[in-house]
């Protein structure tokens, strides 16, 4: 377990709000467990790793990406660059403050802490009382837009509960690699959200609340010891080794959206119980009889290509075509640079339309309510 103090104090969080809305029993136990001492600790993947130094850096006003890799960095300068085009914006001339960055926000009960939200960024203009909050995501893949993202809506709520005079609320999710989506809410709305959060807490906090596994025990750090998410990875195994055999027909219909929730809640369930066994072997290589730890792959990789071809043309006579015909180009970096330079995504587009090709990669299965 980690030494690190909690700042969410063991409380529920604005982060968990999509997991806590399909499974209200989830926090009751990941507390419980938090409070024993036996929530199993939780592993960044590494892609995640790489969003929490980006993270980290526009929170400290790093904004060079001092330490940050090159991909890391490009993908600063996007965020930073979306931010000030959505900043320009929202305030449309009119005077605004920097409320604060990485700003944790509080709901009580008189005294007493019930939940909180951490905002990446909150902006504030001085005479209209108006804020607006940004939030950055920096992994691929689809996401709820601002319009119906419950962490967003449960920060306005929490936002409407420590600035009760402001009159507008707007929220933008900014991501380099999906389109930037903006929502508002009004003080009425904003008032709907702080009802809805409280009501939710409420419905949470029952000890007998059920816990309903599903596609969200991915984001659930206590997936792995959850009884409910284990027994249905339990069944969808069952199934899938029936069908697999020849045993049990493949079911469609209703059945068939069942064993498919079934599966969604079983995939992160055995990879945070894997994750957990490389944990053990890790800290014991004799945990697990018949496994072993093997040393990850390694690859190579040109980290300055204008380097490389000057070391190139120094020993062989190569010429450029010869030289970029090994070499790959990074679309997406190539776009953020482009768009750095005040190329939008249309002009890129019709620029490079001559050596572009698009591939449309295999239909992913997908749940309608997660699109």
């Amino acid at each position: 377990m980690t030494s690190e103090p909690d700042p969410r104090l063991g409380l529920p969080s604005a982060s968990g709000a999509w997991r806590r809305r399909h499974c209200l029993g989830s926090h009751n136990l990941i507390r419980a467990l938090a409070e024993a001492n036996k929530l199993l600790p939780q592993l960044d993947s590494p892609e995640a790793a790489s969003g929490t130094r980006i993270h980290q850096a526009l929170a400290q006003g790093n904004l060079a990406g001092d330490g940050l890799e090159r991909g890391e960095k490009q993908t600063l300068e996007s965020l930073v660059r979306l931010e000030n085009l959505v900043l320009t914006d929202w305030a449309s001339g009119q005077e605004w403050t920097l409320l604060g960055r990485e700003m944790r926000l509080w709901l009580h009960d008189g005294f007493r802490p019930l939940c909180s939200g951490a905002a990446d960024v909150i902006y504030g203009t001085i005479h209209t009382h108006r804020m607006l909050t940004i939030d950055y995501k920096t992994l691929f893949g689809a996401r709820e837009p601002a319009q119906t993202n419950d962490q967003l809506r449960e920060l306005v709520a929490l936002e409407r509960a420590n600035f009760p005079a402001c009159a507008e609320f707007s929220v933008a999710l900014l991501s380099p690699n999906t389109a930037t989506s903006i929502a508002r809410y009004d003080q009425l709305e904003a008032e709907l959200a702080l009802r809805l959060l409280r009501l939710s807490l409420e419905a949470a906090a029952e000890p007998s609340v059920p816990r309903t596994p599903g596609a969200w025990c991915k984001y659930c750090p206590a997936n792995a010891q959850c009884e409910e998410a284990r027994n249905s990875s339990m069944v969808a195994l069952s199934l899938s080794e029936a069908i697999s055999a020849g045993r049990y027909e493949l079911p469609l219909g209703p059945k068939a959206a069942q064993l498919l929730d079934a599966i969604s809640a079983a995939l992160p369930v055995f990879e945070a119980i894997r994750k957990a066994y490389k944990e053990a072997l890790r800290e014991d290589p004799q945990a697990v009889p018949g496994y072993y730890l093997r040393d990850g792959k390694t690859r190579r990789e040109i980290k300055d290509v204008a380097v490389a071809w000057h070391l190139a043309t120094q020993r062989l006579e190569l010429g450029l075509d010869e030289f970029l015909f090994g070499c790959r180009l990074n679309l997406s970096a190539l776009e953020g640079i482009c768009s750095l330079k005040g190329l939008s995504k249309r002009d890129f587009n019709t620029l490079f339309r001559s050596v572009l090709s698009t591939k449309r990669n295999a239909p992913e299965l997908t749940r309608k309510e997660e699109t």
